[in-house]
């Protein structure tokens, strides 16, 4: 038996799990057991745990639903799924369903993780997480397998008075007792519980650091989500501090050229906004891929197919409030639209996204001679604006 530990960001238990599926290998059971679940995880999983359910491999999830940690729309989704999904559940207040494994069983090895880590892209990628790893090799490691999997075999094969097998009923069932709530309304209620940016407020005494990104959802899973769990469009321009810095940490940076900046030669046509390219930028990982890092840094906005004339049928653009610093001018915050082409994912040397000035700093940002400014994009701690831009 081998042990390992998978410390979270620097390792991402994600890449574990996909690496494993990915493995070629043909199990004969795989059985995730997660407190909380997902949508856009899940979809993240689904072809992949589809693909070895077709393999006549067993697929098993045990979830729970306390806390609105597991969305109406998560369970329709697994419910689809060839897979035998039990819900978990004491409706005493005070007791909750929190455990997390991730388990893979071929004829001669078992791959088991126990740790922190939900079914979410929080608790896969991004969340200071801690899981422990253990390998077995049968049949040399069979006694040192039974004795730690007995233990654990009421999650893996839950029973009795607070177990549920999932089906369109109990969904349904859950659904009208408000017991679960649609994906749109968890992700709103979990955005309702970071704290307001205000006035009269001491300094927050942390320093916000970067983590890497989960992966970018395939496109048509990205459809699908869009559908279930769309994002709330913006009404309202959002509070801020004016002349107070927001605090965050820097998720790109380039050098801009004439061309970002609408400086271009009479007689050519700017392209009317800055193209998010790599531009050499590195993130904890490694230098990014800029064909899917922004549409992945802004995933939590509300996109939609962009259409019009020149406009590639599968483009989407989303509607971002930003604020903006200018040579030290602050301008406050302002609404930028953010294009993005997914047919160019697949070109490593191609820039899928474009920032567009607007009609408010289309006429000015010509006359700010900032050819050769750096451009500083921040992913900040305020609820309300989540990016900052400074060209110093």
């Amino acid at each position: 038996m081998q042990v390992s530990i998978i410390a979270q960001p620097s390792q991402q238990l994600g890449n574990e799990i996909t690496n494993i599926l990915d493995s070629g290998y043909d199990f004969q059971e795989i059985i995730f057991v997660s407190a909380f679940v997902g949508l856009r995880a899940v979809l993240r999983l689904k072809d992949r745990v589809q693909h070895h359910a077709q393999r006549n491999t067993r697929i098993n999830f045990t979830v729970g639903i306390d806390l609105g940690g597991t969305s109406k729309d998560v369970l329709d989704e697994l419910n689809s799924w060839p897979a035998t999904t039990h819900i978990v559940h004491n409706p005493i207040p005070r007791i909750t369903f929190h455990p997390k494994l991730y388990y893979f069983k071929s004829h001669n090895f078992a791959v088991l993780y126990v740790g922190s880590n939900n079914w979410t892209d929080g608790g896969l990628y991004t969340n200071y997480e801690l899981a422990t790893k253990y390998e077995f090799a049968f049949p040399q490691d069979e006694q040192s397998f039974h004795n730690i999997i007995t233990p654990l075999l009421q999650f893996l094969n839950p029973n009795g008075p607070t177990t549920q097998l999932l089906t369109p009923q109990l969904i349904q069932n859950l659904s009208q007792r408000g017991t679960i709530v649609s994906e749109q309304e968890a992700r709103r209620r979990r955005n309702n519980t970071v704290n307001p940016v205000a006035a009269g407020l001491p300094p927050n005494p942390f320093t916000p650091v970067i983590h890497p990104l989960p992966p970018l959802l395939p496109s048509h899973l990205r459809a699908r989500e869009q559908a279930v769990a769309p994002a709330p469009a913006i009404q309202n321009p959002p509070v801020f501090q004016p002349n107070v810095r927001p605090n965050g940490v820097l998720v790109w940076r380039k050098l801009l050229s004439a061309s970002d900046v609408l400086s271009t030669r009479p007689g050519s046509n700017p392209v009317g906004g800055v193209r998010l390219t790599q531009a050499r930028f590195e993130v904890a990982n490694g230098r990014i891929d800029q064909t899917e890092y922004f549409r992945n840094l802004f995933s939590n906005y509300n996109w939609q197919q962009e259409l019009g004339r020149n406009r590639n049928s599968t483009q989407e653009v989303a509607i971002i409030p930003m604020r903006i610093s200018i040579r030290n001018h602050d301008y406050g915050v302002h609404f930028f639209e953010v294009s993005h082409k997914p047919d160019g994912e697949a070109g490593q040397n191609n820039y899928t996204t474009i920032l567009r000035w607007g009609r408010e700093f289309t006429p000015i940002i010509p006359g700010l001679n900032l050819t050769d400014h750096w451009l500083s994009l921040y992913e900040t701690t305020d609820p309300e604006v989540r990016f900052y831009i400074d060209i110093p």
